[in-house]
């Protein structure tokens, strides 16, 4: 515990952890502006943010990632409507996720003749962020609207060949067997539980979030991401129907995020959660 204190220390006082904070609230923004736009397919029908109540603009000093939703307390200047907290947890949860990362992936190095940049550790951490921004919003929107679009999820099918060539430890053949293991799994699943119980279980939201996901991290992530997903998922599950007092086990709730925690937490904490795997 005592070492973890010091080299988080060691972290804060490096300039580039405060960047990539700043520049993590600035994107977090820019998720807000994604995760509400797109499942309402009005992404590009305002060039400026827009209040949702009253439709009128938001000046910028209105619009700082954080900061502004505490100054406002939670409610639009204009109209006096509530901004939902998601918007000031999704800036400051991302505000801390791009440091983290970076803590994690440190691409810059100082030597004796100055700084370096190890170009392969930024393709981790570039990769690494890119990969847990996508399913944050994913996330965010399934957990809201019960669906995860294909414009996200297709997307990150689609940008499989450029993530594999352009980092160093990922190959065709792992990132191939990923998104046809990934998609087979959920996709089988899905259609057994429709032959048992008549229903949809499992949407083809999921099955295609899972193949990107095998994509992006090749096909030894696929096993342990549907492992700790649907663990975490029936623990709140569990929850859910302790809170309301009633067994209902038609009870809905989206498997994106829970696929999504545990595909990010394999990434940046993937040998630990692999060796417990299998001890399990």
């Amino acid at each position: 515990m005592l070492r973890l204190f010091f080299e988080v220390s060691a972290h804060l006082q490096s300039p580039l952890t405060w960047l990539f904070l700043i520049l993590g609230a600035m994107m977090g923004s820019f998720y807000n502006v994604c995760i509400y736009r797109i499942p309402r397919k009005i992404f590009f029908a305002e060039a400026r943010s827009v209040c949702p109540s009253c439709g009128q603009p938001i000046p910028f000093w209105h619009n700082i990632p954080i900061i502004s939703w505490l100054v406002l307390r939670g409610k639009a200047r204009c109209c006096g409507a509530r901004i939902p907290v998601q918007y000031f947890l999704v800036e400051l949860f991302t505000a801390l996720l791009f440091p983290i990362v970076y803590w994690l992936f440190p691409f810059v190095i100082s030597w004796e003749t100055g700084l370096v940049v190890d170009s392969e550790e930024m393709m981790r951490c570039f990769h690494a962020l890119a990969f847990t921004s996508l399913l944050l919003i994913c996330s965010v929107i399934d957990f809201e609207h019960q669906i995860i679009p294909d414009v996200l999820s297709l997307s990150m099918l689609a940008a499989t060949p450029l993530v594999v060539y352009l980092h160093p430890d990922l190959d065709w053949k792992s990132a191939l067997i990923g998104v046809i293991l990934g998609g087979g799994i959920l996709y089988t699943v899905a259609w057994l539980y429709f032959l048992i119980r008549r229903d949809y279980g499992l949407g083809m939201g999921d099955v295609k979030l899972l193949a990107a996901i095998g994509g992006w991290l090749g096909y030894q992530s696929i096993l342990t991401t549907i492992f700790w997903g649907s663990i975490l998922g029936s623990f709140v599950g569990l929850g859910v129907i302790i809170v309301r007092r009633k067994m209902d086990l038609k009870t809905r709730l989206p498997f994106g995020p829970f696929l999504s925690i545990a595909a990010a937490s394999y990434l940046l904490f993937g040998q630990y959660l692999s060796e417990y795997l299998i001890t399990f």
